[in-house]
């Protein structure tokens, strides 16, 4: 005599995520990507977004979650310029030279050569932007900076109906460039983008639907894209409240 199970069927769930990995561009988003621990980081949760082994990516960003104490146990940084963003806490970054005191919206940036320590005193995010600097001959090397999002000055745009505020310097010894982007609500650029340079892009706040290659692509707060050269661009605000995120972008070089 054959038996009826009463068990219940098991159901084989398939996880779902926004992100993607496309030839043009990658997607990054809070629940698919993966913690990592980084050499002489002690309470330190690392989260790599862009290193050289996505795609054809010439710099590295990574999102730090420092626990209240975390710091780091050498000097890091060396063979890169490196620059440093807190998202929320605080930091304080110390060279052979200087230190500097960095709250929500602070930021440095070091040439290459100039190491750094790093701690936490409370619970705090940051972002790592790093590459090796493209020296060419007969231009100067570039120089620290530090400040804040509120002391830059924000230009008005119209080609993206918004500002946008320069952290760095432009000028041709510096060979990257971190802007903050903000636009207004219901704005979009006004032209697809298309142009040999590479970009990091984190979402800070609001969202949008960003044209990527073929695709559009939903983004909001945290999430991170990767640029590659040459990929069609464009973004379009959407939601209640002013989107706006942090930009790398290599620049002054001609890309050999």
């Amino acid at each position: 005599m054959s038996t009826i199970s009463t068990s219940s069927p098991v159901v084989h769930q398939v996880s779902a995520s926004r992100g993607r990995v496309r030839p043009a561009y990658i997607l990054m988003c809070p629940e698919n990507v993966v913690e990592n621990a980084l050499p002489h980081l002690t309470g330190v949760i690392a989260k790599p977004l862009a290193t050289p082994r996505s795609m054809p990516a010439r710099f590295g960003e990574y999102l730090l979650e420092f626990e209240a104490g975390g710091h780091s146990t050498q000097r890091l940084g060396a063979g890169f310029e490196n620059f440093l963003y807190v998202l929320d806490g605080g930091a304080v970054v110390e060279t052979a030279t200087e230190e500097y005191v960095l709250k929500p919206g602070g930021y440095v940036f070091l040439p290459e050569g100039d190491e750094f320590g790093i701690e936490a005193p409370g619970e705090s995010r940051l972002l790592w932007v790093k590459r090796r600097y493209d020296r060419v001959a007969g231009v100067a090397l570039p120089e620290p900076v530090a400040g804040h999002v509120d002391d830059v000055t924000h230009h008005p745009d119209d080609t993206i109906g918004g500002t946008y505020a320069p952290l760095l310097p432009d000028d041709e010894r510096y060979d990257m460039a971190m802007n903050f982007m903000r636009f207004d609500v219901g704005s979009r650029f006004r032209m697809v983008e298309v142009h040999h340079q590479e970009h990091g892009l984190y979402m800070l706040e609001g969202e949008g639907v960003y044209y990527l290659g073929d695709d559009h692509v939903e983004v909001s707060a945290d999430d991170f894209v990767y640029m590659a050269p040459y990929c069609p661009q464009s973004f379009y605000a959407t939601g209640s409240t002013r989107p706006s995120y942090l930009l790398y972008k290599d620049i002054n070089r001609d890309g050999f």
